[in-house]
């Protein structure tokens, strides 16, 4: 089950935690001392090929209902789940399973939901002595519907063009960005999602018998955890109102996903009369997938319009999970 969630999440959650390093600038040109800006941008992050499927080859005690489906869509992928029956194992704790190779219950992966994962952001930017830019991005603890999620974020833009000699006078300019977010999130399972004993066992001649030492699943939930560390080289030029900008840069990214809370399992078979029953043995957050650290190099083009005080810019990141983005703000520089 373990590769299954891991299979189907993974690129989501890496594709949303690049999505957090994205849209950090819009300029290479740094405020004056407290000057400031609000920006809003919004983008997706889009998933490469590879990580829009996953396999469902070495699964253990379970396979597709059809033997030639090797494969099945990722939360970024596209198209139905597949089907996949649970089977009895051959041995229970090193003695043969009398219900073996009989099949214990059937449950079909989660369809594919979009290969475009979505961003956004709300920041805060001050200019500063001596760093520069400071930006800032907080979302405040949200709850709604059984959701609890918060985002905070800090970057600095420092202008290296000023360091350099000859080049400071060039007519165009230089920065260098340095940027961290974070994203946490909790989702209590409403009752209707919830892993219970008889869902796992699909009746007939087997029944199941319950764990001794508790009954309660309320406490089923999920726990999502994002980061991204990016740095970039940034260079513009305005003309009038328009600045074309170009980046360059390296991000990393990881995520986290546990399964909190209290869950069934399946745990021996055992004979009563002519009947079987499977004994129910709960486990505590079950699943906790943590995949390695996504670093990947980018180069960014992008376009600035500023129209008085307002701003408007789109932009475009080119890396393995490649992200267009788009925001408009208000400042004073």
């Amino acid at each position: 089950m373990n590769k299954v969630a891991e299979g189907y999440l993974n690129p989501a959650g890496k594709s949303f935690a690049v999505g957090l390093g994205s849209n950090w600038y819009n300029t290479a040109a740094v405020h004056k001392t407290w000057g400031f800006d609000i920006t809003i941008g919004a983008g997706a992050v889009q998933a490469p090929s590879s990580d829009q499927t996953f396999s469902l080859l070495g699964l253990t005690n379970l396979v597709p209902a059809n033997s030639s489906i090797t494969q099945a869509p990722s939360f970024t992928g596209s198209g139905d789940g597949v089907l996949l029956n649970l089977m009895q194992p051959k041995t229970i704790n090193g003695k043969a399973n009398p219900l073996f190779p009989g099949k214990i219950t059937s449950f079909t992966t989660p369809s594919g939901v979009s290969k475009n994962v979505p961003t956004a952001s709300i920041q805060f930017t001050i200019g500063l002595p001596i760093i520069n830019d400071l930006s800032i991005r907080l979302v405040p603890t949200v709850k709604v519907n059984g959701y609890e999620a918060s985002i905070w974020g800090v970057g600095i833009k420092h202008n290296i063009k000023q360091w350099i000699p000859v080049v400071k006078d060039l007519p165009f300019d230089a920065a260098l960005l340095l940027a961290y977010s974070k994203f946490d999130m909790k989702y209590s399972f409403p009752e209707e999602s919830r892993i219970t004993p008889d869902k796992l066992v699909s009746g007939g001649s087997v029944s199941y018998i319950p764990d001794p030492n508790s009954n309660d699943y309320t406490t089923q939930g999920m726990k999502v955890s994002a980061a991204s560390k990016t740095v970039n080289l940034i260079f513009s030029k305005k003309i009038l109102f328009v600045t074309p900008f170009i980046g360059f840069g390296v991000t990393q990214s990881d995520f986290t996903l546990t399964m909190v809370g209290n869950f069934p399992t399946l745990g021996e078979t055992v004979q009563s009369g002519t009947s079987y029953k499977v004994q129910i043995k709960n486990e505590v957050d079950p699943i906790n997938l943590a995949p390695p650290s996504e670093t990947m190099t980018n180069a960014t083009l992008g376009l600035r319009l500023k129209l008085a005080f307002f701003t408007l810019h789109a932009q475009y990141a080119f890396q393995k999970y490649p992200v267009a983005s788009a925001g408009f703000g208000v400042t004073f520089r």
